[in-house]
């Protein structure tokens, strides 16, 4: 019986440290995410490059997502990064 619980207490360290490296970026590091710039080919690129040509302001995928903005001085448009569907504002 202790042969059982200890491999079970194993399963879920591994599980949960697997996890936190995934939560972490793991080694997934060009994936994007709110707050990035992208390129005009839907590239992360670095928000201060002269190739910066939208940021990213909303993840699509999360469950609390809503609809991208196109009313206002910064309308938004639906930008798809690395399988990922995000809204973006132009800079």
């Amino acid at each position: 019986m202790g042969r059982i619980r200890r491999s079970v207490a194993i399963a879920a360290l591994a599980a949960g440290l697997t996890l936190g490296v995934g939560a972490c970026g793991g080694s997934d590091s060009d994936a994007a995410s709110v707050g990035d710039c992208i390129d005009a080919s839907a590239n992360v690129v670095d928000c201060g490059s002269s190739e910066a040509t939208q940021k990213l302001v909303s993840d699509q995928s999360e469950p609390d997502a809503i609809a991208c903005v196109r009313i206002g001085d910064k309308p938004q448009t639906e930008v798809d990064v690395g399988g990922t569907t995000f809204c973006a504002e132009d800079l």
